[in-house]
C-alpha cells in the first residue's frame, strides 16, 4: 500500500457563518496526481488555502506525513516541502526569468542574509550551487531563452511555466496547483500535462484543482469532487466521470447559466 503523504480529516472552514468547506476528507498517497474538481465557489482554492496555511480550518485536521499542520504559518509549511501556484499568477513582474526561479531556492540556501555583507569561499560555493540549480529548471521548463529578460514581459503560457519552476526550486515533496492549464491554449495545455507527468516522474506528488476535464481525466489518477464545500464523490477518473451525482451537479450548472 502506497504512504499517505497528506490526509484532509473532517475539514470545515467558515466565512461570517457562511460554509466554505463542510467536513472535507481526503488522503492523497505519495507518488499520485490527484485531481480536485467542482463548479465555480465550490470551496476548493479555500481548501488549498488551509493546506498551505493561508487559512486555519476552524474545525477537523490536516495531517502531514501523520502530524497535524493545521494553522502553521505559510513559510513553514514551505519549508516541511509542500509548495503551490496560484489561480493569478504572483511573479516579481520586475525580475528577470532567473531571478524569479533564484527567488524559490532561498529556503534551501545555508546562508543568511549578513552572508552576503562579508562572503566567504563558503557563501560562493552555495551561491554557485543554487545558480546551477536554476538553470537546471530553466532548461527543464525550456525558460533558459528567458533567463535575463524581465517575467511580466513575457506571454501569459511563459508566466506559467516560470511560476511552476520557482515552486519546483524549493524541491518540494508535493506541488499543488490552482488551475494551472487557466488562459492557455491547446498546445500549451498539452505541454503542461506532459510536464506534470515528468514531475511526477522526478518523485513529486501533485496535487491540482483543473476546469479542464480533459486533461483532469486523462492526467489525475484520483479525483475528490466538492460542491458545496462538500465532497459530493470521489475515485478513479472513470468512476467520477461516470457518477450520477457529479453528471447531476455539472448539467444544473450548466442548466442554470443556458437559463441566463
Amino acid at each position: 500500500m502506497s504512504e499517505v503523504l497528506l490526509e484532509i480529516k473532517g475539514v470545515s472552514k467558515f466565512f461570517a457563518g457562511l460554509v466554505a468547506i463542510d467536513n472535507l476528507s481526503m488522503k492523497v498517497k505519495k507518488g499520485q496526481i490527484y485531481g480536485i474538481i467542482g463548479p465555480n465557489g465550490a470551496g476548493k482554492t479555500t481548501l488549498f488555502n488551509c493546506i498551505t496555511g493561508i487559512y486555519t480550518p476552524e474545525k477537523g485536521e490536516i495531517l502531514w506525513k501523520g502530524k497535524d499542520i493545521k494553522g502553521t504559518a505559510p513559510h513553514k509549511i514551505a519549508n516541511l516541502g509542500i509548495l503551490r501556484t496560484f489561480q493569478t499568477i504572483r511573479l516579481f513582474k520586475e525580475m528577470s526569468v532567473a531571478e524569479n526561479i533564484m527567488s524559490g531556492r532561498h529556503i534551501k540556501s545555508k546562508q543568511r542574509w549578513y552572508n552576503g555583507l562579508f562572503p566567504t569561499p563558503a557563501y560562493f560555493k552555495d551561491e554557485k550551487k543554487q545558480w546551477e540549480k536554476v538553470g537546471e529548471l530553466m532548461e527543464f521548463f525550456n525558460l533558459s531563452k528567458y533567463a535575463t529578460h524581465p517575467a511580466g514581459d513575457l506571454s501569459y503560457g511563459v508566466q506559467r511555466r516560470i511560476e511552476m519552476a520557482r515552486a519546483l526550486a524549493a524541491e518540494p515533496e508535493l506541488l499543488i496547483l490552482d488551475e494551472p492549464a487557466a488562459g492557455l491554449n491547446e498546445k500549451e495545455t498539452i505541454e503542461l500535462a506532459q510536464t506534470i507527468r515528468q514531475i511526477q516522474k522526478m518523485g513529486v506528488t501533485v496535487m491540482m484543482i483543473e476546469h479542464d476535464m480533459d486533461m483532469v481525466m486523462s492526467l489525475t489518477e484520483y479525483i475528490t469532487v466538492i460542491n458545496f464545500g462538500a465532497k459530493i464523490s470521489e475515485g478513479t477518473p472513470s468512476q467520477v466521470q461516470n457518477d450520477p451525482v457529479v453528471i447531476e451537479a455539472y448539467i444544473g450548472i450548466e442548466d442554470e447559466e443556458d437559463e441566463q
